[in-house]
Order: C-alpha cells, then sequence, then structure tokens
C-alpha cells in the first residue's frame, strides 16, 4: 500500500491527465465497468489533481522531442547519402547509424539507402531531390509549423528541436555534419523565424 501510494504521489500532471481522459471515455452502461457514480468521482479526482502549466509544459516538451526525432532522421539520412566517398563505403557505420532511424516517418518509401548506388544517392540529394536543401528543409519547418500552428512557446520549442536533432545526428556520426546539412538547418530555421516574426516575436532575441 506504502508503494502505491509513494507511486501515485510522484505522478506528474501529464500522468492524471491521461487518467482523467481514460475516466471521461469510460462507458457507465457497461457491466464491467464502474458505475456512473464510480466513474464520476474518478473523473474528479483526477482532474482535481491537474495542474494546467505543468500539463502544457508536458505537451510542449513531448512536441519537442518529436521534432528532435524527425529532425535527427533527416539530417542523418541526409547525411549519409552526402558522404558518396566515405559514410557510402563504410557500410559498418551506415548501417549502424541509419538502422535506428524511421524513414517512413519522414515519407521516404525508396530504396533502402544503404543499397542505393552512387547515382541514385546523389539523385536523392540533388537540388530537386527528396533530401536535396529545399525538400528537406521544408520537411523539418512544416512539421514544427503544422504541429505548433500559432502557438508561439511550441514553436519556439520546436525551433529548438530542430537543432537538437542537428546536434544529435553531429553526434551520431562523430563529426561536423557537410555543409548540405548546414544549409538545410538555416533554412528551416528561416522559415519557423519567419512565422515567428509574424506573431509579433522578437527573432533575433530568439536566436540568442
Amino acid at each position: 500500500m506504502e508503494i502505491n501510494a509513494s507511486s501515485n504521489s510522484t505522478k506528474s500532471s501529464f500522468e492524471y491527465a491521461n487518467d482523467l481522459q481514460n475516466a471521461m471515455s469510460s462507458n457507465p452502461l457497461k457491466k464491467d465497468e464502474t458505475s456512473a457514480e464510480d466513474r464520476n468521482k474518478s473523473i474528479q479526482e483526477a482532474a482535481s489533481k491537474v495542474d494546467a502549466k505543468s500539463l502544457v509544459t508536458g505537451y510542449i516538451m513531448q512536441f519537442q522531442m518529436s521534432v528532435t526525432i524527425s529532425s535527427e532522421t533527416n539530417f542523418s539520412s541526409q547525411n549519409g547519402l552526402f558522404g558518396g566517398t566515405s559514410a557510402m563505403n563504410d557500410p559498418f557505420k551506415l548501417n549502424s547509424i541509419l538502422s535506428g532511424l524511421d524513414l517512413k516517418s519522414i515519407g521516404y518509401d525508396g530504396k533502402p539507402i544503404q543499397e542505393l548506388t552512387q547515382d541514385e544517392a546523389k539523385a536523392l540529394i540533388a537540388e530537386d531531390g527528396f533530401f536535396g536543401v529545399a525538400k528537406t528543409s521544408e520537411r523539418i519547418a512544416e512539421f514544427v509549423l503544422a504541429g505548433a500552428g500559432d502557438d508561439i512557446e511550441k514553436l519556439k520549442a520546436g525551433r529548438e528541436g530542430i537543432i537538437r536533432g542537428y546536434n544529435q545526428a553531429e553526434k551520431s556520426w562523430g563529426g561536423n555534419l557537410p555543409d548540405i546539412s548546414k544549409e538545410t538547418l538555416e533554412k528551416a530555421l528561416e522559415k519557423v523565424d519567419k512565422k515567428l516574426a509574424s506573431l509579433g516575436v522578437d527573432v533575433l532575441d530568439t536566436n540568442a
């Protein structure tokens, strides 16, 4: 009993919010579920422990993490393709990095990167290629813009997530990413900064 009490006391508002959502979605008319009275008590108890500020913070952090993962996937894949004379010629390293990436999550459904020829890899990072600067930066920025809307805090968190994803990709490769990835990062941030500026945010202060 003491263990359960301790566990409940450390629950976050985000977890209580999930409890609230589960309680509200239960059907009191089903015999195998709680009665309407018990259901209402569960809703009231969960709702009383949800702190709005902490809940919002939790959702923003979750959003930022999603952006970071998406950005890392884009940058790592782009770097693997660009390194035609190094990474593509080092199958072990390439496999170890790309094996943990979900390329389908960013819309890539082509041939596995590890199996590409040099010409196929070059085509993907060309100006109009899937992993070229234009399309990759657009994909990364749109992930943030679509998920954040006009929410300034989410936009800022998403912007930071892009940078974290870039740094994670750099760390995974064990060195600086090529110029194509640096240019992609700059273009993606420009798009997010433009949105922030339209909402009255001092972009220079964001960049500081």
